[in-house]
C-alpha cells in the first residue's frame, strides 16, 4: 500500500534585497542540491538526477508568492518518467508582465555514472541549455557537476550567466546526508567570475508510519560570509507536500519575504 507523505519545509533566507528583474530561477534550486535532487524536481536542478530515478514516475507542482511591493508570484509544473522530464513555469512580475518557461530534460545511468541534459525555452526570448553528471565514488559518496546557461540566453531584461557547479553528497549513515556545493558564474562585462558555496545537512528520524526528515542549508558568498539560512522539516513517504517560507535581510532587518508550496507524487514503475 502506498505510503502517504507530507513534507513541510521552512526556509529562512538571509541575503540582500532582490533586484527587480523579469526573470526568476526555479525555486527548487534554492533548497535542492545537484548531488541529491531526485525525480521531477531534478529536471530544474541537475538533469543527471533523472537517470537515477529511471524506474520511477513523478509529478510536481510548485507555487511561489513574494512579499514585496510588486507582489510577484509564479507557479511551476513538472512530470518525469523513465528518465525523461517535461516542465513548465509561469512567472508574474510588476507592471502586468508575465513570462513562460518550458523545460525538457533527460538522464541516463551507465554503471556508477549518471549523465543528463536539459533545455529551457523562454517566451519571446532565447534558449538555455544545461548539462549535468553524477558519479558514485563510493556507496556513501557521490560527486555532481553541472553546467548551466551554456548559451547565455537573454530573457526579457536579464542576461543569464553561464555558470558551473560542483558538489559532493556524503551519506555516512541511513537517513543522514551532507551536501557541499560550490558555484562559479561568469561576471558579464568584466571577464571575472562570481563565486558562491553552500552546505546542507539532512537528518532522517526513523518513525514507522510517518518518517521525519530535518534539513538545514547555509549559503556563503565568495568571502565565505554566511548569506542565507534554510531550515526544513519533512514527514512521510510517496505523496509529498512542501511549504516553504522565506525571509530576506534588508537594511531594516530580517523580514518575511515570501512563501511557496510544492506538491510531489512518486510512483515506482514495473
Amino acid at each position: 500500500m502506498t505510503r502517504i507523505l507530507f513534507l513541510a519545509g521552512f526556509l529562512l533566507l538571509a541575503s540582500g534585497a532582490p533586484a527587480a528583474a523579469q526573470y526568476r530561477g526555479p525555486r527548487s534550486a534554492d533548497y535542492l542540491f545537484g548531488a541529491s535532487a531526485h525525480g521531477a524536481p531534478a529536471a530544474w536542478v541537475n538533469p543527471a538526477g533523472l537517470g537515477t530515478a529511471a524506474t520511477e514516475a513523478s509529478i510536481m507542482a510548485e507555487g511561489l508568492v513574494e512579499r514585496d511591493a510588486a507582489g510577484d508570484y509564479s507557479f511551476t509544473l513538472g512530470f518525469s518518467s523513465r528518465g525523461f522530464a517535461f516542465g513548465f513555469r509561469r512567472d508574474y512580475f510588476a507592471g502586468d508582465i508575465a513570462g513562460n518557461t518550458w523545460r525538457l530534460a533527460f538522464g541516463r545511468v551507465v554503471g556508477p555514472l549518471a549523465v543528463g541534459a536539459g533545455a529551457s525555452w523562454y517566451s519571446g526570448s532565447g534558449q538555455g541549455v544545461d548539462l549535468g553528471l553524477r558519479y558514485r565514488l563510493a556507496p556513501s559518496l557521490r560527486l555532481a557537476v553541472g553546467l548551466e546557461n551554456i548559451l547565455q540566453p537573454e530573457v526579457r531584461d536579464s542576461s543569464l550567466r553561464f555558470s558551473g557547479t560542483a558538489g559532493l553528497l556524503w551519506a555516512p549513515l541511513r537517513g543522514i546526508g551532507v551536501d557541499v556545493e560550490a558555484r562559479g558564474a561568469d561576471e558579464l562585462g568584466s571577464g571575472g567570475v562570481l563565486l558562491a558555496s553552500r552546505v546542507g545537512l539532512r537528518i532522517g528520524l526513523p518513525v514507522a508510519r510517518l518518517p521525519i526528515l530535518l534539513a538545514g542549508i547555509l549559503d556563503f558568498n565568495d568571502s565565505f560570509d554566511a548569506t542565507r539560512l534554510l531550515v526544513g522539516l519533512s514527514v512521510g513517504g510517496d505523496y509529498r507536500l512542501t511549504a516553504v517560507a522565506a525571509g530576506s535581510r534588508l537594511p531594516t532587518g530580517d523580514v518575511f519575504s515570501g512563501i511557496s508550496a510544492v506538491g510531489e507524487i512518486r510512483k515506482r514503475l514495473r
